[in-house]
């Protein structure tokens, strides 16, 4: 099994959009050749399937979704970082080790869908907005913005904060 930092996912979430030419979850899976299904799956909000018969995967995604491409993202993290393990198998060995797989797929989603360069255009001031505020604009959960608000500060001279969910900009 290979052990994944942030930095390595964000990588490979890299690697990924720069093979692709696009973030696009849908053109990714399209170029894939993995396929959605939407349907009720009650309390998850998506999974990844591999039919071994038909050598294929599927991203099942509930239609209740709130945010259907971060549930996409999620699951393509899963696929590219952790395809060959037997998640349903490991979910009953450890639930430390499944909460681990669960931060990966995670990190891997939010570098997918909001890369440092879409963040460095936005020219958001940071001062001025919320943390929910700039997950609106880029339409995806709150703790993706809070991810790439840590990251940012551990990868370039400029800081932030989260304090009362404002992003306080230190320079």
């Amino acid at each position: 099994m290979n052990i994944y930092t942030s930095k390595s996912i964000k990588h490979k979430a890299q690697e990924i959009i720069k093979k692709n030419k696009t973030n696009n979850v849908s053109i990714i899976c399209n170029n894939l050749r993995i396929f959605h299904l939407e349907s009720n799956l009650g309390n998850v909000n998506g999974f990844l399937q591999y039919c071994e018969e038909e050598d294929e995967y599927i991203i099942h995604i509930n239609e209740n979704a709130s945010y259907r491409n971060f549930v996409i993202a999620h699951e393509l993290g899963h696929f590219f970082l952790h395809k060959k393990l037997n998640s349903f198998k490991l979910s009953n060995c450890s639930l430390i080790l499944e909460e681990k797989l669960e931060h990966q797929a995670n990190i891997f989603a939010s570098e997918l869908l909001v890369t440092d360069k879409m963040i460095q255009d936005a020219n958001i001031n940071f001062n001025e907005y919320t943390l929910n505020d700039i997950a609106t604009y880029f339409k995806v959960p709150a703790f993706v913005i809070r991810h790439k608000v840590e990251q940012l500060k551990f990868s370039s001279s400029r800081g932030f904060n989260v304090f009362d969910n404002k992003l306080i900009a230190q320079f």
